[in-house]
């Protein structure tokens, strides 16, 4: 399934919850997740566009941008406030569990898209790691010197 519609996928999730059944917490983090969704997903469709069109300045700002996106979700998810809404019991559990395995595989998909044109990039490498306190994904990239 293309990336970009297991976004909309969860978009729609989140669309079908009930403001009613879920706690003040629960509810700001649906909707500051569903619109950083739409956001990350309008990238990826640029990241995407712009590999197939081959601009890869482009495409490297669309990637280094949905990165720093992905980042902000996580430091905000992983606030002492709402670091509660990740145990079982929370109704939003399994959208945020969903949301983190998409956010691994939209980077992890996007560094192997770029891998074999790093030489038309000018980049020599390029390697994304995940930090654990605090959560985030890191890019690293080699430029090539002229």
């Amino acid at each position: 399934m293309e990336k970009a519609l297991l976004f909309d996928n969860l978009i729609k999730k989140l669309d079908e919850l009930s403001a009613t059944s879920l706690s003040f917490n629960e509810n700001e983090v649906v909707k500051f997740l569903k619109a950083e969704t739409k956001k990350q997903r309008d990238l990826l469709k640029k990241f995407e566009d712009s590999i197939s069109s081959q601009k890869w300045d482009e495409a490297l700002a669309s990637f280094i941008l949905l990165t720093q996106r992905i980042n902000i979700i996580f430091i905000y998810i992983f606030q002492p406030a709402n670091i509660s809404l990740l145990t079982t019991e929370s109704k939003v559990s399994p959208y945020i569990e969903e949301y983190i395995s998409l956010a691994s595989l939209v980077i992890s998909s996007g560094v192997l898209e770029l891998r074999p044109n790093l030489k038309k990039i000018g980049v020599e490498s390029i390697n994304a790691s995940i930090t654990a306190n605090p959560p985030s994904i890191s890019l690293s990239m080699v430029v090539k010197s002229e």
